[in-house]
C-alpha cells in the first residue's frame, strides 16, 4: 500500500504539472471497464461518468465534454482483450445502452481511461500465484497496445483497482493490491497517469467510518453508491491532473454527505462459526457431480455424530484446517448474525467447497425455523445443511425463490450442532443461516459457539 501511494503521488505531481488533459472540459473521453464502468455510465444516472462530467462543466462552465462509457458486466481483461481483438464482436452495446463498442472505438479520444481487474479477482479469472498475476498484466499490457493503436488517446489513464469487501486484509484484497503494483509498473511503462481509485476509496472510507462505524461505499461490496462514484470520479479526475474539478467534488459533494453521517456506536459482533475451505471438487455447471454430492468422510463424520474436524475430505488425504469466523460490516450482508461470506476466509477459487459448524446450547427443546438464504452478484452455490447429523437441506441456494428458503426444525435441551457444506461455482460466496421462532421473531434462551465445549 505504501509502495502504491508513492507511485500514486509521483504520477499526481506530474500530473498537475501537465496542461489540461481534459481540454478545459471538451475532451473526448473513453472510458474500458466493467459493470462498475457501466453502472458508472448509465445504470443508475448517478455513476461516475456523471460525477465527472458535472464537475468538469462546473469547473468549465462552457465546456461540453464527451464522456463515453464502454463497461461490460462480468468482463475482465482476458474477456476485454478477446472483444479488442474481434472487430466482428463490437458492432453491440455493452451495459450502456446505445454507446456501441465499434462505433466508440472508431473515433480518437483525447483521453482513454481503463479500470479493469475487479472481476478477474471476483469471478475468479486469476488465481493467487505470481505466474498468474504476471500472465493477467501481460494481457492488460497487450489490451493497452491495442486500444491505444484504435483510439491514439494523448492521455492514457489506467485506474486501480477498487476493493471487493471493505476489509484491506481479506485474500481478494491482498491479491488486488499486488495486481494493482503491476498497473503502476504499466502506467510507468506506457507513460500513462496512475489514477488512484483505491487508495482514495480506502481514504474515504476511513474518514466516514470514524464518525459512522456501519458506513458502506458500495452495498454489495462491490459496486459502489453513489458516494463511492464520487470518489471514483475524484481520484481520475485527480490523477488526470484536473484538481480543481476533483476538489469542486471534495466540497460539493463528498464533504457535504460526509457532514451527513450519523454517529453511532460500532455494529455488534455477530457469534462465530467454525469454517474451512480449500476442497477442490470437479468443474461443474448445472450442479456438482453426483460424485462429488456423495457424502464423503467428512459428511459421514457429521452425520454419525463424530469429529468431523479431524477427518480428511478424501480418504488418504490430511484433515482440512479449521477456525473461528466472524462476519464484519466490511463483507457481503455483514449486518447478518448468521453470515459466512467465505470472502474473509479464502480467496475463493471457482469449484471449491467450505464447511462451516456452530454449536448451539438451548435450554429446552423447541421448534424453531432456520432460514436459509444467499446474496451476491452471480453467485452459483449448492448448499447442504445438517443439524444434530440430520441433512435438513440439498440443493441450489442460488436458485430458490428470492433465492432463500426456510425448513421447521427442532432443537433438544443442551447442546446441538448446525453444520453446512457450501459448494461455490463462480463469483461471490455468501449465504446466511439463522434460526427464529416460528413467527420469525429471535429466539431466547440459546447460546452459540464456534466450537463443541461452548469456547469461543
Amino acid at each position: 500500500m505504501k509502495h502504491l501511494l508513492f507511485m500514486w503521488l509521483l504520477f499526481s505531481a506530474a500530473a498537475i504539472a501537465a496542461d489540461s488533459a481534459s481540454l478545459n472540459g471538451n475532451a473526448r473521453v473513453v472510458f474500458i471497464g466493467d459493470s462498475i464502468t457501466g453502472q458508472g455510465g448509465g445504470w443508475i444516472g448517478a455513476g461516475y461518468v456523471f460525477k465527472i462530467r458535472d464537475a468538469l462543466i462546473a469547473t468549465y462552465p462552457d465546456s461540453k465534454p464527451d464522456l463515453v462509457p464502454l463497461g461490460g458486466s462480468g468482463m475482465g481483461v482476458g474477456s476485454w482483450l478477446n472483444l479488442a481483438k474481434n472487430e466482428a464482436k463490437q458492432k453491440h452495446d455493452l451495459d450502456v445502452k446505445g454507446v456501441e463498442v465499434a462505433a466508440a472505438l472508431s473515433k480518437p479520444a483525447d483521453v482513454m481511461i481503463v479500470m479493469l481487474g475487479m472481476n478477474d479477482v471476483l469471478a475468479p479469472y486469476v488465481n493467487e500465484s505470481e505466474e498468474s498475476l504476471d500472465q493477467w498484466i501481460a494481457n492488460y499490457r497487450e489490451l493497452i497496445t491495442i486500444l491505444s493503436a484504435r483510439l491514439k488517446p494523448k492521455v492514457i489513464g489506467l485506474a486501480a483497482i477498487t476493493p471487493q469487501t471493505e476489509d484491506p486484509g481479506t485474500p481478494k484484497n491482498r491479491v488486488m493490491a499486488r495486481m494493482n503494483e503491476r498497473i503502476a509498473k504499466l502506467a510507468a511503462e506506457f507513460k500513462a497517469r496512475l489514477l488512484p481509485t483505491n487508495a482514495m476509496y480506502w481514504n474515504a472510507l476511513n474518514q466516514a467510518r470514524r464518525t459512522q462505524p456501519d458506513f458502506s461505499l458500495a452495498g454489495d461490496r462491490i459496486h459502489p453508491g453513489p458516494t463511492g462514484h464520487v470518489v471514483i470520479a475524484r481520484a481520475m479526475l485527480s490523477g488526470l491532473g484536473e484538481e480543481k474539478a476533483a476538489e469542486w467534488l471534495k466540497t460539493e459533494r463528498l464533504d457535504k454527505t460526509l457532514a451527513n453521517l450519523k454517529p453511532g456506536p460500532a455494529p455488534t459482533p455477530p457469534p462465530p462459526w467454525l469454517v474451512t475451505s480449500g476442497l477442490i471438487l470437479r468443474g461443474w455447471q448445472e450442479k456438482p457431480a453426483d460424485a462429488d454430492l456423495a457424502p464423503n468422510p467428512i459428511d459421514l463424520a457429521i452425520e454419525r455424530g463424530e469429529d468431523f474436524t479431524q477427518v480428511a475430505a478424501k480418504p488418504g488425504g490430511a484433515p482440512l484446517t479449521w477456525h473461528p469466523f466472524q462476519s464484519t460490516i466490511n463483507l457481503t450482508d455483514g449486518a447478518n448474525p448468521g453470515s459466512v461470506d467465505f470472502a474473509g476466509i479464502c480467496f475463493g477459487q471457482n469449484f471449491e467447497a467450505g464447511y462451516g459448524a456452530r454449536w448451539i446450547r438451548s435450554d429446552k427443546s423447541r421448534k424453531l425455523k432456520l432460514d436459509l438464504k444467499t446474496s451476491g452478484v452471480g453467485s452459483v452455490i449448492h448448499l447442504t445443511v445438517w443439524l444434530n447429523g440430520q441433512r435438513l437441506y440439498s440443493n441450489l441456494i442460488t436458485q430458490e425463490p428470492k433465492r432463500q428458503t426456510s425448513r421447521e426444525v427442532e432443537l433438544r435441551p443442551g447442546w446441538n450442532v448446525l453444520v453446512f457444506k457450501s459448494c461455490h461455482r463462480t463469483w461471490q460466496w455468501q449465504h446466511s443461516l439463522n434460526l427464529t421462532e416460528l413467527d420469525g421473531s429471535a429466539p431466547l434462551g440459546l447460546d452459540i459457539f464456534s466450537s463443541r465445549n461452548g469456547i469461543q
